[in-house]
This record gives structure tokens, sequence and C-alpha cells, in this order.
């Protein structure tokens, strides 16, 4: 088994965490409405580093995402299968995680299963953005 390229993994998992900022704030924006409201009522603790903690969250997991594809493509081989498997990795733990806010933030569980199913083609996008520029 070859090592890891850990330079590679690094810019493209950056590439792919930068696809799924862009993505996820487009995806609040226009389906987040209701979550950003209950977020703004003051029900959350906000820190004045609260967006470039998400920044770097989503570039982290951008970077992660993309380890998971390398590591994946000796059982399932390089290109869309493992990029999806990697993706599917990713909205799974994303959306366990998330799914505090429904008791954290008091937000009815349909708000949060709207954006979670809105969520898994925006990540897979998102992987497939890593996996490819990956493959280059």
């Amino acid at each position: 088994m070859k090592e890891f390229n850990w330079a590679r993994i690094l810019v493209c998992g950056l590439v792919a965490g930068g696809i799924w900022t862009v993505l996820s704030v487009t995806l609040l924006a226009f389906i987040g409405d209701e979550f950003l409201a209950t977020v703004r009522e003051g029900r959350s603790v906000r820190g004045s580093g609260s967006p470039l903690v998400l920044i770097i969250a989503n570039l982290g997991a951008g970077i992660w995402a993309t380890w998971l594809y390398v590591a994946l493509r000796p059982r399932y081989g390089a290109g869309r299968k493992s990029a999806l498997a990697a993706s599917l990795a990713w909205w799974l733990m994303s959306s366990m995680q998330s799914a505090k806010w429904v008791v954290l933030l008091e937000i009815t569980p349909t708000t949060v299963i709207t954006l979670f199913i809105a969520m898994l083609p925006a990540i897979v996008m998102a992987t497939l953005g890593g996996a490819w520029l990956y493959e280059k």
C-alpha cells in the first residue's frame, strides 16, 4: 500500500472544504430561514470569532473527507465510488452532530431534516471536487 500524499490531501481537502463552505452558506440563505432566525433569537452562545471558527471547521471537514477518500481508494478504486462513500460518511457524521441543534436551540425537527436532506448533494459535490483534484 502506498503512503498518503499528505500535501496533496491538505490542498485538495481545503478545496473540498471551500466548496462546502460556499454551498452550505448558499443552502442556509435559500432554505435555512427558520434555522437562522432561531439562532439569531439569542438562544445560542455567540462569540466574536464564530464565522472564522465555522470556516475553519468546514475546511477541516473537507480535509478529513479527502483523507477518507484516499483511504477508501484501495477498497473501492479511485473515482466516484470512493468519493461517494466518503461523502456519505461525512454527511452521516455531520448530520448526527448537527442533530444536537434540535435540543440545544429548540428547533423543530422538520427544520433540520430539510437542511440535512439538502446537505447531502452539497457534501457529495464538495467531496467529488476534492477527489477530482486529487486525481489530477
